[in-house]
């Protein structure tokens, strides 16, 4: 029951993120002569880490559940 609660809060930190990177992108567009703002690389960032870490578990959660079901 906690893993799932767990994939559930990861998977809503992902929407979350997704979103606020959307909106940042949205309000600094890209120019040629000025560099992303850092806050747009640190919430992509995050937002890997929220889907790869909870991918990561699920995949070793199936694993687990289906070679313990033989």
């Amino acid at each position: 029951m906690l893993v799932k609660w767990t994939l559930v809060a990861f998977g809503i930190a992902a929407i979350v993120l997704f979103v606020l990177s959307k909106i940042l992108a949205f309000m600094n567009p890209p120019r040629p002569e000025r560099p992303r703002p850092p806050l747009l690389g640190r919430v992509e960032r995050a937002l890997r880490w929220t889907v790869i870490v909870p991918f990561a578990l699920a995949v070793v959660l199936l694993v687990l559940a289906l070679t313990g079901s033989r």
